[in-house]
């Protein structure tokens, strides 16, 4: 069985997170051309052999998939998230029965300054970046022709708007800026609400199946009724529970690799994941009403095999672990951020008629804008957010220290006062 980095982190889950990043890429790069996009919204008139319908209606959707790989990311940050609240929660217990001492757990007062601004700074200037690009290339007044670029005709870019964008949780509907930050949205509920989620977490190791199907409906339940909270947040529940028993999983993982066809079972799990993923457009020309919608549900349990198969399964990690695959990992983050206002800006001058270009210009420029961010922005921010937690977590200590002493001190000076009483009743 393969052991984990001293980290803690799994690398192939970092370049998984590359990948997904990158087919988001290539799902907004393929909606500037007409074809695809009209696909995209309607199979009616799609004719067999054409880009849209091998784009839309076959397996191969899975490399364009972009939607459904925001959900990828949602199950991993679900994992990562857990992860390290019940790490320091299992060393704090080991290290209790070692030394027969309290040992601290996770600093929770860390993680809070530490995460929202993890998150805050690179999407602020991300929402400044696409400002500065719809100045650079405007868009309103052009015909460009296709559906999806049509619909990002005239973003707001007046100073609400943007202040709303950049707050994640402060804006009202969706954002039209800088769009892919509707996920971080979620990303950050989830954030504020991981205390829950840790003890929700850990009560999923009784039986964690009964646990998975709860989620499972749950999700269901929001793609039927449209509410979305109900459609995301089991996402990141079922990434908490697969990192609630990992320890277990791995264990199993391994002993079915050693019995006599594992490896197949490991294939057809592999296979299944991007399968659930895109089984909404596979079998979009037969259902529709509550069918499909129940077929939009099976993405979310596609997002969770795809993430445990990585997670569980070495063979796959190997070749995740490429190092072009872990650069994108690294970036990740920031490429999601810069992308979308580089693609409608690049689809919009080649025009519908030659999106191609637009394509050869906006996914290379935004791979290398996604590795300056991630030097000049991310890496900053993660710095000033690690600083900022430890400054919060000194502080939270020093005024605790400071109470316990004065606590001590009032009772000492209460002492005398009350042993006169004391000797007066005694007589």
């Amino acid at each position: 069985m393969p052991r984990l980095p001293s980290s803690g982190r799994l690398v192939a889950l970092d370049a998984l997170r590359g990948v997904a990043a990158g087919i988001v890429l290539v799902h907004h790069v393929s909606m500037t051309a007409p074809g695809i996009a009209a696909a995209y919204q309607s199979t009616v008139g799609v004719n067999t052999g054409s880009a849209g319908w091998w784009s839309t209606l076959t397996p191969l959707k899975f490399l364009v998939a972009g939607p459904e790989f925001v959900l990828v990311f949602f199950v991993l940050s679900g994992f990562v998230l857990v992860r390290s609240p019940l790490a320091s929660r299992a060393a704090s217990r080991a290290a209790s029965h070692a030394n027969g001492l309290a040992a601290r757990g996770y600093d929770w007062v860390a993680y809070y300054p530490r995460r929202i601004i993890r998150l805050a700074i690179p999407v602020v200037v991300s929402v400044a970046l696409a400002a500065a690009w719809i100045l650079l290339v405007p868009r309103a007044g052009i015909d460009v022709g296709g559906s999806w670029l049509a619909r990002q005709d005239s973003p707001d870019i007046g100073l609400p708007n943007l202040l709303g964008e950049a707050s994640v949780i402060g804006g009202s509907g969706r954002p039209d800026v800088n769009p892919p930050l509707w996920s971080l949205t979620w990303e950050m509920w989830f954030s504020l609400l991981l205390p829950i989620c840790v003890l929700l977490a850990v009560a999923t190791r009784r039986l964690p199946a009964l646990w998975a199907a709860a989620f499972l409906a749950v999700s269901a339940t929001g793609y039927v009724t449209g509410i979305e909270p109900l459609m995301y947040l089991p996402a990141f529940g079922l990434g908490a529970l697969l990192a609630a028993n990992y320890e277990s999983l791995r264990t199993w993982a391994a002993g079915v690799a050693a019995r006599r066809g594992g490896t197949a079972l490991w294939i057809g799990l592999t296979a299944l994941g991007p399968a659930l993923l895109v089984s909404h457009w596979l079998l979009r020309p037969q259902l529709s009403g509550l069918w499909g919608d129940l077929t939009l549900a099976l993405r979310v349990p596609g997002a969770v095999l795809v993430v445990a198969v990585v997670a569980l399964w070495p063979p796959l990690q190997r070749p995740l672990s490429a190092r072009p695959l872990v650069w994108l990992g690294r970036v990740s983050f920031s490429l999601y951020l810069v992308h979308f206002p580089v693609v409608v800006a690049f689809g919009t001058m080649f025009g519908p008629g030659r999106w191609w270009l637009g394509a050869l210009v906006s996914v290379p420029l935004s791979l290398a804008l996604a590795q300056l961010m991630y030097l000049w922005v991310e890496l900053p921010s993660q710095r000033l957010a690690n600083w900022t937690g430890r400054w919060a977590s000194e502080k939270a200590g020093a005024l605790g220290r400071s109470g316990g002493r004065q606590a001590d001190a009032a009772a000492s000076a209460a002492a005398p006062a009350r042993a006169p009483e004391e000797e007066r009743a005694n007589a």
